[in-house]
């Protein structure tokens, strides 16, 4: 795909949305993109709002902030009605608050990673759903950086949400 991807990922702060967002951006990399991004806190950490941004395309990089997004991911309420208007299909965690939107699509995250066992990963629930949704670059790249980044159960429980994710997606979108 050679359209410039511009992905904002919003939530709460604690939620791993910056090593989610870092992971991604690393596995961009592995497939030969231009690769920026950034985040940006509010006034806790833990608990406040939090979002990051991530521009990956074939072409350089020229402004290192998403201006229309092509993806949006949601993982909590607190994101509330910032994104309504957007265009761009965003990705919400239907276990924690609902919008009934026509670009909004809610995927059990939190639900699908307790049910994994790991509770933690809904992040990456998430992210393995958006992938489904805008499949810009593989599925295999993300896991063998999730597998240098994690070892072992760790890294194979890690998968196994992304891959959860991103067939709860199709089922969903379908």
């Amino acid at each position: 795909m050679s359209k410039m991807q511009e992905i904002i990922m919003a939530g709460t702060g604690g939620q791993g949305l910056v090593l989610m967002s870092t992971l991604l951006a690393q596995a961009a990399m592995s497939e030969n993109f231009n690769v920026t991004q950034t985040q940006s806190y509010g006034v806790a950490q833990r608990g406040g709002f939090i979002s990051t941004e991530l521009l990956a395309g074939k072409e350089e990089i020229l402004f290192q902030e998403v201006r229309k997004p092509t993806f949006i991911m949601a993982l909590h309420g607190v994101v509330g009605t910032r994104y309504d208007a957007s265009d761009a299909p965003v990705v919400y965690d239907s276990t924690l608050f609902s919008k009934d939107l026509p670009n909004w699509l809610g995927i059990p995250c939190t639900a699908i990673a307790n049910e994994l066992g790991v509770p933690k990963a809904a992040n990456l629930v998430a992210l393995g759903a958006m992938l489904a949704l805008n499949p810009f670059m593989g599925m295999g790249s993300l896991e063998n950086v999730i597998k240098t980044k994690f070892r072992g159960e760790v890294a194979e429980k890690n998968i196994a949400a992304i891959r959860a994710g991103n067939a709860a997606a199709l089922r969903t979108a379908n």
